[in-house]
């Protein structure tokens, strides 16, 4: 029976493990250590949004990780600003990304005057294995029962 327990809760440590990474492998781009960010803001910029075009190098919004530095260099021949930066033409600010939230600036260099930033908490190593233990020992307990029930239920068919 102990055996059967043991095998059981290494399965679902297994099947966890495997649904676990899988998943740090598919959002990779946001799991990454915080590094310096620039994003410009290039010549013309401003006439662009005046025609109510969207520059093709800007996107419209960002995901970063806490303690990313988003740097905003201006080469427009006009200032700009985004939420608390103001960026003159010419020069760069940057904007340190500390506190994980969704962030929606009023934004100059976009037609619909908002930049939306998605800060998240870095996966570590800890993360993935609280979510590996947090999964796989659940579902090995379930396994277990299921296999101590299987065989109880085995024995009464075989003793009839």
């Amino acid at each position: 029976m102990i055996k059967r327990i043991v095998i059981s809760i290494s399965l679902g440590l297994l099947i966890a493990t495997i649904f676990t990474e899988v998943s740090y492998r598919i959002l990779k781009r946001e799991n990454r250590a915080p590094e310096r960010i620039e994003l410009t803001i290039p010549s013309g910029t401003a006439d662009e949004i005046a025609k109510g075009q969207v520059p093709p190098t800007i996107p419209e919004d960002m995901t970063f990780v806490v303690g990313d530095t988003l740097i905003v260099v201006n080469q427009d021949s006009v200032d700009h600003q985004l939420g608390p930066l103001w960026i003159p033409h010419g020069t760069s600010a940057s904007l340190n990304l500390d506190t994980e939230q969704n962030y929606a600036f009023q934004c100059s260099f976009q037609p619909t005057k908002v930049f939306g930033l998605d800060v998240h908490e870095p996966v570590t190593l800890t993360t993935r294995l609280i979510g590996i233990l947090f999964g796989g020992l659940p579902l090995g307990a379930l396994f277990s029962v299921y296999s101590i029930l299987l065989v109880k239920d085995d024995k009464k068919q075989a003793d009839v």
